[in-house]
C-alpha cells in the first residue's frame, strides 16, 4: 500500500511544479546567489534524507507496528474510527512539529543543521526536499513518539505522513495564489506565502510562523507574523547555498 502514497506524492510534486511555471508568484532575474547547481543541491540533499530515513531504527511506521503489537497508545485502549485516529495523530504531529521547528531556530547547534534549509536564495516546491540529513536524528524520535502515544493503525501512520509531506511541498510552491482565497486560507492553513515569511533573511522575521499545518499554533505562542509580499528576499547570507557538499559541511560552521 506504501506505494501508493508514494505515487500521490510524486503526482502533487509534479502538479505544484507545473503551477510554478504558470502562475509563479515571483518572475524575473534569478535571485542573487542562485545557479543551476541549486536544484541538483535540493534533490541531493532530499535523496541522501530518504536513503538515511530508510537506515534509521527509529520511524513512523515502526512506531505504528510496535504500537499495535504491544497494545500501546489510546488507539490500541480505546476503540476508535478511522477517521478520528487520522485527526488526533494529525494533530498531534502538528502541535510537536511546531515545537520541534521553534527549537531547531532556537537552540545554536540545531539550528546549525537547519539552516541549511533556510539557505536556499529562492523558495519553490524543490525547497521542501532541502534538509539535511542529519535533521532525521532531530524530527524523528519525536514523530515515531507522538505515533507511540496515539497508537493508530499502520493506514492511519501512511495517510498522515502522505499529507504532511504534501503541505510540505505545497507550503514552499512558488505559486501566486489570488490575493481573496488567500486571504482567506491564511486564516485556517498555512499558505505559500504565510512561509515564504518564515524564510525571510532577517532573524527577526524567520523566527515566526513556525506551523505546517494551520496557523493556530503560532496564534497561540505568539509566533504570528503576516504572510511575505511575493517579491520579498529570502534565503541567508550563507557561502556558495547551490554546493552539495558545502551545504553537507556547513553544520560544522559556527
Amino acid at each position: 500500500m506504501s506505494w501508493i502514497w508514494a505515487a500521490a506524492l510524486a503526482i502533487c510534486f509534479v502538479s505544484l511544479a507545473l503551477l510554478e511555471s504558470v502562475i509563479p508568484a515571483s518572475r524575473g532575474t534569478r535571485p542573487p546567489g542562485t545557479t543551476d547547481a541549486r536544484l541538483v543541491t535540493n534533490f541531493g540533499l532530499g535523496l541522501l534524507t530518504i536513503g538515511m530515513s530508510g537506515m534509521l531504527p527509529v520511524s513512523t511506521l515502526a512506531a505504528a507496528l510496535l504500537a499495535g503489537d504491544k497494545g500501546i497508545g489510546l488507539g490500541q485502549s480505546v476503540a476508535l474510527p478511522w477517521i478520528v485516529l487520522f485527526a488526533l495523530l494529525l494533530l498531534a504531529r502538528s502541535f510537536t512539529t511546531y515545537w520541534v521547528h521553534r527549537a531547531s531556530h532556537a537552540i545554536p547547534w540545531i539550528w546549525r543543521v537547519h539552516r541549511v534549509h533556510h539557505a536556499d536564495a529562492a523558495v519553490d516546491v524543490s525547497t521542501a526536499l532541502r534538509n539535511h540529513p542529519i535533521e532525521l536524528l532531530i524530527v524523528a524520535p519525536v514523530a515515531a513518539a507522538t505515533v507511540l502515544l496515539i497508537g493508530p493503525p499502520v493506514t492511519v501512520v501512511l495517510a498522515v505522513d502522505t499529507l504532511l509531506f504534501a503541505l510540505g511541498l505545497w507550503q514552499h510552491a512558488n505559486i501566486a495564489l489570488p490575493r481573496p482565497i488567500e486571504r482567506m486560507l491564511d486564516r485556517i492553513v498555512v499558505t505559500p506565502g504565510f512561509h515564504r515569511a518564515h524564510h525571510a533573511p532577517d532573524r527577526a522575521c524567520h523566527d515566526r510562523n513556525y506551523g505546517d499545518l494551520v496557523p493556530l499554533w503560532d496564534r497561540l505562542f505568539g509566533t504570528l507574523a503576516p504572510p511575505a509580499d511575493r517579491a520579498a528576499p529570502v534565503g541567508l547570507n550563507r557561502a556558495h547555498p547551490d554546493r552539495l557538499l558545502v551545504q553537507l559541511l556547513d553544520p560544522a560552521q559556527r
